[in-house]
């Protein structure tokens, strides 16, 4: 009985001095890009949903600080010999409170339109280009789940 009451206290204590464990976020976030896509030798040159994925995982890392983030899934594409036309990134991110939380979601955002507009300018591609009608360039959208 003592040590159940002893543990309550605690916990108790550890609550009352507004301790971060009880206030921290960890969601995660899915990072989506699209793009034209195309066969790899009817469409050499045109932008990679994938490699604009890629572009913004090395600029999440430079961003970001150790310890908040962990990036469980990089996929894209759909075939060999093709241009990846989406990709995707899944990462859970944990911060010490909702503020902190929401600016690492903006750092995310940020580093993803980033990486979308890198790989568009690797490619020469500019806002308003079109390809086979669609839209050349890459675009990045980031959705918490």
């Amino acid at each position: 009985m003592k040590r159940l009451i002893f543990s309550l206290a605690c916990i108790v204590s550890i609550a009352a001095a507004g301790s971060p464990a009880f206030g921290q976020q960890s969601r995660g976030l899915k990072i989506e890009f699209q793009g034209p896509g195309g066969h790899s030798s009817g469409a050499y040159g045109r932008v990679s949903a994938l490699h604009a994925a890629a572009r913004a995982v090395i600029l999440i890392q430079k961003a970001l600080p150790s310890g908040s983030y962990q990036i469980t899934n990089l996929t894209g594409g759909n075939s060999v010999n093709s241009i990846a036309s989406d990709g995707l990134i899944e990462m859970k991110l944990t911060a010490a409170n909702a503020a902190a939380y929401q600016a690492l979601v903006a750092a995310v955002t940020k580093a993803a339109a980033e990486g979308a507009a890198a790989e568009n300018a690797f490619r020469g591609v500019k806002a308003g280009d079109l390809t086979s009608g669609a839209p050349a360039t890459v675009r990045s959208v980031v959705t918490p789940f």
